[in-house]
Parts: structure tokens; C-alpha cells; sequence
């Protein structure tokens, strides 16, 4: 980033001025200056001065200024937000068959949570993954729903969605998923065994939620 000294020059110039009108006054007077002591030549045992990363993003309203060490993350990643989401795959008739529609929200921390509207709520319609960055502007995702039966009373199947996706502009979104889904050993446990029962591929869309957008469709 290149940073304009211009504004400052006044600020330097009279701060010149005000330092050699200083030394002239000493001069004038016969003010001898004060002879720097053995001990200001010594190291400092203050600790040294360190650098941490940061950068500036330019919001709406108001800017922020994020810091980040090297183990942490870097910059809040332009995925980090809210997602109104479409799951499809090829039907029969080559015709696209919606799997999930719904809201996903994508952390700052790398975790993520998706609210399903095509599972009713006693069925499970939350669920949770992270996510990490794989390349520019695109990020992968590893995604854990639970499946209840339609009463809501057991377990029904244990599901692992992955996704790639890509930004393709800073609010919107596609992408490739596979979803696989496996049987649970027992009903009282999360553990399964064995290959996936079903194997769902397809492509995702995803436009982003922000203060001013409204229901799909509505006026």
C-alpha cells in the first residue's frame, strides 16, 4: 500500500523551523548541550519491537482493521457471511431435482451451519461443518447432518456432505457436492459401519443474505 506524505509536510517543515530555531537559541546563549551519558549507549532490555500482519477492509458503513498471528487466520475470508443455498442433481428426465434449499451461515472461525427447509425439524433440519480456503476464492466444505426418522424418535441415517465451492463474484456462489449417506449400527449410537448406502452428486448455488434482502420472490 503506498501512503502520501504530502499531508505531513507542513507538519515536518514546521517542526524543522521549530528545531533549528531551538538550537539557535542555545547558540545565542551560550547553552552548551548536555552530553549524552555512558549508559544511553547501552541495549535496551525492553523487548524488541514485533510485527503482526493486517490488513484494512473497507465495510459499508466503516472500515476494520483485522490482526492475525501465524497461527491464525489471515483475514476474514470473503466466504464468511450468510447464504441463501440450492442443492440440485440430475433427475431421470435430465431434469434438475432440488436435494436441499435453505440458509447456510459460514464463520470467521471455520466452522459452518447450514438450516435445511426441505427436512421438517423433528426430522433434523440443522446441522454443522467447517470449512477451510483450497485456492482463490474457492473453499472446501465438510458437512455433517443427522437424520431422524419422520417421527423424530431415532436415529435414521448418518449423512457427510462435502462441497467445493468458488465465488464467483462477492455474492454469489456455485459449486460441486457429494452426499453420502450411511445406516446407523444401532439406534442409540452415532457409529456406523460399512460403504454408504446412497451416494448423491450435483452442483449448488448459493446467493449471500445481507441486511436489505428479502424472501425469494417476494416483492
Amino acid at each position: 500500500m503506498n501512503i502520501s506524505i504530502r499531508p505531513l509536510l507542513p507538519a515536518l517543515a514546521l517542526g524543522a523551523a521549530g528545531l533549528a530555531q531551538l538550537h539557535s537559541a542555545h547558540a545565542g546563549c551560550g547553552v552548551t548541550p548536555p552530553t549524552l551519558h555512558p549508559n544511553a549507549w547501552k541495549q535496551s532490555t525492553q523487548a524488541p519491537a514485533t510485527l503482526q500482519f493486517a490488513y484494512y477492509r473497507p465495510a459499508e458503513e466503516q472500515g476494520r482493521l483485522v490482526l492475525t498471528d501465524d497461527d491464525g487466520w489471515h483475514y476474514e475470508a470473503p466466504i464468511v457471511g450468510m447464504w441463501r443455498f440450492k442443492l440440485v442433481t440430475p433427475g431421470p428426465n435430465g431434469t434438475p431435482v432440488v436435494v436441499d434449499d435453505g440458509y447456510a451461515q459460514w464463520h470467521s472461525d471455520g466452522t459452518e451451519i447450514q438450516n435445511s427447509g426441505l427436512h421438517a425439524p423433528m426430522t433434523s433440519n440443522f446441522c454443522l461443518g467447517v470449512w477451510k480456503q483450497a485456492g482463490d476464492n474457492t473453499y472446501k466444505l465438510n458437512h455433517f447432518p443427522l437424520a431422524w426418522d419422520p417421527n423424530g424418535l431415532n436415529p435414521a441415517n448418518a449423512i457427510r456432505l462435502t462441497e467445493t465451492v468458488h465465488l464467483t463474484d462477492e455474492n454469489h456462489m456455485t459449486g460441486t457436492y457429494t452426499l453420502k449417506v450411511y445406516p446407523w449400527t444401532t439406534t442409540d449410537s452415532l457409529q456406523v459401519s460399512g460403504p454408504p448406502v446412497a451416494t448423491v452428486t450435483g452442483t449448488l448455488t448459493a446467493v449471500r443474505i445481507t441486511v436489505d434482502s428479502t424472501v425469494p420472490g417476494a416483492p
